[in-house]
């Protein structure tokens, strides 16, 4: 179950971190990978089970840490006792909008065969800095969404200080290529009912089709479709949740062509079917 979920808004009213807690009583399951646009740092309150991310097995307990990219799977596959999980997702452009801060994107596209996404619940500092990180979303104090994005990104700087999981010397470059990846992407989040090709999105980043894929993939983890369908993905989840508009209605509102599209997107993405979500 997922409750008490807190959003920091940009400037432009698009979420761009989110916290909320995952519960979940004792259970074994199926492996039922979903996938999400953001990264995610998340830390286990209480609990112990197994999380599993692709092919690797974790053995978790209370304040373990996970990392995982835009797009990662992952899936909790045993719950030996009732956990009580913190999920801090974020936009990967917090990390390319600004160009001091883009080497932090290494810990995604930069990997190297030690990393892991598991981080020691011996690391107190680690897990301390997700939670303060929560606190300040949640009480709103002078300052909250400056320091929210600060404790996030000392979260990540303490990552690669501290673990050996990034390659040397691959830092990705910024420069006018990132204002023009943000400018696409917020054609894209403003036009996902309607139809959009990559020659859209492509002019409005001033780039060629090519180009623009690889750019967008290399700063983001996923290509500009991946991004589309889980987007609206969710718009679609938001709306099952709320009215009681047909799934028909909604997958037309959401843009996907067809009824069969909208299924086959739902299942991949989130591992469930559109009825699972409704109100």
């Amino acid at each position: 179950m997922r409750y008490d979920e807190l959003i920091l808004y940009d400037n432009t009213n698009i979420p761009y971190i989110k916290t909320f807690h995952s519960s979940v009583l004792p259970t074994k399951r199926t492996y039922n990978a979903h996938h999400h646009t953001e990264c995610e740092l998340s830390v286990f309150i209480d609990g112990e089970g197994i999380y599993t991310v692709g092919s690797k097995e974790y053995t978790f307990k209370p304040l373990d840490v996970f990392l995982f990219g835009s797009n990662e799977e992952h899936c909790i596959t045993v719950i030996d006792k009732e956990i009580n999980l913190l999920n801090v997702q974020f936009e990967p452009r917090i990390l390319w909008e600004r160009s001091e801060n883009i080497e932090l994107l290494n810990l995604f596209s930069s990997r190297n065969k030690q990393f892991k996404n598991m981080f020691d619940s011996n690391d107190k500092t680690l897990s301390n800095l997700i939670l303060s990180l929560e606190n300040e979303i949640r009480n709103k104090n002078i300052g909250y969404k400056i320091q929210a994005k600060y404790l996030l990104l000392s979260a990540l700087i303490h990552i690669m200080r501290n673990y050996p999981y990034t390659q040397k010397g691959t830092t990705l470059s910024g420069g006018n290529t990132t204002e023009q990846l943000k400018r696409a992407m917020l054609y894209i989040d403003d036009n996902l009912e309607n139809r959009i090709t990559l020659k859209d999105i492509s002019d409005v980043a001033c780039m060629t089709q090519t180009y623009f894929s690889s750019v967008f993939k290399k700063f983001n983890g996923i290509s500009p479709w991946e991004y589309i369908t889980i987007k609206r993905v969710e718009m679609a989840i938001n709306l099952l949740k709320t009215n009681n508009m047909s799934k028909l209605e909604i997958a037309e509102r959401c843009g996907f062509s067809s009824s069969s599209n909208f299924y086959k997107a739902f299942l991949k993405i989130t591992g469930k079917h559109p009825k699972d979500f409704c109100k």
